[in-house]
């Protein structure tokens, strides 16, 4: 366990000048969501750019040759795909707790709901007990989210690299990501009290779902992944 916690120390070394700038551009996504009254979207791209911060880590490495230097290490290879998972999920966590404060903070400054979605546009919820259930919910898509993408990611830029698979893997689901927040804002939908009556008693149970949700999905890649790199010539 000692050495993967320190591949994750070296991915953190490696990244963390990613981590940095996508944490100081998601401060964009606070301002716009605080001038267009849309709290969500500073929640939504908060947690696309940790995602990219994540990622981050392959390009370092890309760039300077990482991987002769983890070859070198006394470092099996599945330790080393194994930090880069658990590296990406601390990640993870702190996107996701960073876009809930955005989205707080966007709703605070821009006085609207947590739920509004823009001025005459409505809103998903009514009432304090709908913004609860969409602030968690918001959560908890958020974390799952940001497993799915790195669960489908990882393994390609292990196997490809990060330059070659970025775009083509990276743009499907960021346009997955609009399309359902322009469905969203464009259909005006409203949370039913009888459909989601269990959610607003139980409103804690949103991140928990995504959260377990998320590592399912990672349980799914990590293998793929561990496989992949196995078999690639360093």
């Amino acid at each position: 366990m000692k050495r993967v916690s320190n591949a994750i120390r070296l991915d953190w070394l490696s990244g963390r000048s990613y981590v940095a700038l996508t944490a100081g551009i998601s401060l964009v996504g606070l301002l716009i969501g605080s001038l267009t009254q849309m709290p969500i979207f500073a929640v939504i791209l908060t947690v696309v750019l940790g995602v990219f911060g994540a990622g981050g880590v392959f390009a370092v490495q890309e760039k300077n040759h990482g991987e002769k230097l983890y070859g070198s290490l006394p470092l099996l290879r599945r330790e080393m795909v194994l930090g880069r998972y658990l590296y990406a999920w601390l990640i993870g966590l702190a996107s996701t707790v960073l876009a809930g404060l955005f989205g707080y903070l966007a709703s605070v400054i821009s006085g609207a709901s947590i739920g509004s979605l823009g001025p005459k546009r409505g809103s998903l919820s009514v009432d304090l007990a709908g913004d609860t259930v969409v602030f968690w919910a918001a959560i908890g898509l958020a974390i799952a989210y940001f497993c799915f993408a790195v669960a489908v990611a990882f393994p390609i830029y292990l196997r490809f690299g990060f330059s070659r698979a970025y775009v083509l893997t990276m743009l499907p689901l960021y346009l997955v990501v609009l399309a359902a927040l322009l469905v969203t804002r464009s259909l005006n939908l409203e949370l039913n009290l009888d459909s989601a009556s269990f959610f607003f008693q139980n409103a804690y149970l949103l991140p928990i779902i995504g959260l377990g949700a998320g590592l399912v999905l990672l349980s799914i890649s990590l293998p793929i992944a561990i496989a992949i790199y196995a078999d690639k010539e360093i």
